[in-house]
């Protein structure tokens, strides 16, 4: 797909579940006080986020407001997360974090104001928690997506894409009979998180508070979709549809496999658009949601995109909170952070790939609906450690683990790390 061909991205998810209407205006900005203070950012790095990418965003905050100062700090951990901790343990913490929605460190963050700037961003009040919002996003993610060689699928002679997981299974099948890796998966924190990506529409379609029912005991994994979808995994494993050696496969390997048109398909969330339209792979991309076990329409599993939290440990707390303010309401800030990763916000447009406008109609086709995913959002948060722990276990059915074994350790470890 060629990256120059652009069009305007149309105004979606008005219907968005958890997401509030854009407050139009532009922040002013402009706390007082604001001299000489330095504002720590811990951001996630990821290949579109780059240190640069933040730095050339605050930029223009920073020009407003003479004698303020922010460096952007990149993890030094496995991730903002853990990095976070670290520097919690040695009584260095950063201003500002972004990049993770972990309810396990809200304790750790300062509350947010109860104004409208707040209220508006994406998944601010789906996040609360105990009455607190303790983190905002620029814009809302969905993440249950397929993308595909176009060419491949012709050759596999492939006319309809999949609606039901075992049509989808039946593609991969005629995808590796034409000689393609049929589904791209990979190691590192990738392999837990495709499997919650094409999992979670199929299990909080009809259960939407899973996690929050999960520390209840109303729900296990055993018997759940969950243990379904971890059966069919399982058979995409042993007829060789998926990498054998996928707990090796660095996730820039992951990318760089499909643009290089070696793998047929890959479930990733929409940031990897802009990879791909950079790439610039010789042949055309599409994308379809995940399928479901029964046909229907997926709802996506969504999160908000560059979310932020201001720590309540920060000796610049109204500063930190003010730059928050003008990340996540500034309309030149708040596209700028859109078109990096192509995630979306009802009230904006913005020069966009067609691919990027196919992810679009995918949501609007969904009526917005959004479940959680990951570590979950609010009082339907899975415990801490959680992404971690299914992560491993995961790439445990590489290892010739079952999937009764899996949803028996994720139940037993749920027990254990469930809020008491």
């Amino acid at each position: 797909m060629s990256s120059s061909s652009r069009h305007r991205l149309p105004a979606v998810l008005g219907a968005v579940t958890l997401s509030t209407a854009l407050l139009a205006a532009c922040s002013g900005g402009g706390s007082g006080g604001t001299h000489d203070k330095n504002i720590r950012m811990l951001v996630n790095i990821t290949p579109v986020l780059t240190k640069s990418f933040y730095e050339n965003l605050v930029a223009p905050y920073v020009a407003a407001h003479p004698g303020v100062k922010v460096t952007i700090e990149a993890p030094t951990g496995s991730g903002t997360a853990d990095t976070l901790q670290q520097q919690l343990a040695a009584g260095d913490p950063p201003d500002i974090v972004s990049g993770g929605q972990n309810t396990a460190l809200a304790d750790q963050m300062a509350p947010l104001p109860d104004a409208q700037w707040v209220k508006d961003a994406p998944f601010s009040q789906a996040s609360k928690l105990k009455g607190k919002v303790w983190m905002v996003g620029s814009g809302t993610q969905i993440q249950s997506l397929v993308f595909y060689n176009k060419a491949a699928f012709q050759k596999a002679g492939i006319t309809d894409l999949p609606k039901t997981i075992d049509d989808f299974t039946a593609d991969l099948r005629k995808l590796k009979g034409a000689g393609y890796t049929p589904l791209q998966t990979g190691g590192e924190w990738t392999t837990g998180a495709q499997f919650l990506m094409m999992a979670n529409p199929n299990v909080m379609n009809a259960v939407p508070d899973w996690y929050a029912q999960r520390d209840k005991n109303a729900v296990t994994f055993a018997g759940s979709n969950y243990e379904k979808y971890l059966g069919v995994y399982q058979s995409w494993i042993k007829d060789g549809l998926v990498p054998k050696d996928a707990n090796g496969v660095k996730y820039n390997d992951m990318i760089a496999n499909f643009t290089a048109g070696k793998s047929a398909t890959m479930v990733m969330g929409n940031w990897l658009v802009p990879s791909i339209d950079t790439a610039k792979p010789g042949f055309d991309v599409g994308v379809f949601p995940v399928p479901t076990f029964d046909g229907s329409t997926p709802p996506q599993a969504g999160n908000p995109s560059i979310p932020y939290s201001v720590l309540k440990s920060s000796s610049k707390q109204a500063e930190a909170i003010d730059l928050v303010k003008y990340l996540v309401s500034d309309k030149t800030a708040v596209t700028a952070e859109l078109k990096a990763e192509g995630n979306f916000r009802t009230g904006y447009t913005y020069d966009a790939s067609p691919l990027t406008e196919d992810v679009g109609k995918i949501l609007e086709a969904a009526a917005g609906k959004v479940v959680v995913i990951g570590p979950g959002l609010g009082d339907n948060s899975a415990p801490n450690g959680f992404s971690d722990e299914l992560n491993k276990q995961i790439q445990s059915l590489y290892l010739g683990e079952s999937p009764a074994s899996v949803v028996g350790a994720m139940d037993k470890w749920w027990t254990s790390n469930a809020p008491k």
